[in-house]
């Protein structure tokens, strides 16, 4: 019994830890983070908004099925080292597709996706980026989990002037 509760642990492992990847970088001082979990979109989906507006309400549909959103971007060049080796192993775990990569004016940006429910929706939207910020190096990795709806997330990241935004509004007009 107990080698198969061992095993099983095992087995389980990469699948619990998956999401754990990248939160230790929100302690590091060389690093700014931004974390939001689906108690802040809950509580913003509360927010009395006006009927008659459907952006906003297609904006509260999005935000309001979001687990986590995880944004981490540092210049350091350790810790963008450490960056690349964690994105590379979390990867590796094969469960994430590639959805496209730009490679434009000093920016590598790739974007993952976990299926969701239908075409339409994802429940992981990873992206990474390596690059910089005037004349810094500068390594971007980002993480939003839920029921995401692909036509309304180019919103989401443009509001939360993640780095890369723009690329992906481009590739949801070519969907």
């Amino acid at each position: 019994m107990n080698r198969l509760v061992i095993t099983l642990l095992l087995t389980l492992a990469p699948f619990l830890t998956q999401s754990q990847n990248f939160e230790k970088y929100e302690d590091m001082k060389e690093v700014d983070a931004m974390v939001m979990t689906s108690k802040m979109f809950k509580m913003l989906a509360k927010v009395d908004l006006s009927d008659s507006d459907p952006e906003a309400q297609e904006y509260m549909k999005l935000i309001e099925n979001l687990d986590r959103i995880q944004i981490y971007k540092s210049s350091d060049s350790k810790v963008r080292n450490q960056m690349a080796t964690d994105v590379k192993s979390y990867l590796q775990k094969g469960s994430l597709d590639e959805l496209m990569r730009v490679n434009d004016d000093g920016q590598n940006i790739k974007f993952y996706s976990l299926p969701g429910k239908n075409d339409n929706y994802v429940r992981e939207l990873f992206m990474y980026l390596e690059g910089s910020e005037g004349d810094k190096p500068m390594t971007v990795i980002l993480s939003i989990t839920g029921e995401i709806d692909l036509s309304q997330l180019s919103k989401l990241t443009s509001d939360l002037k993640v780095p890369g935004a723009e690329e992906l509004k481009k590739a949801n007009k070519k969907s």
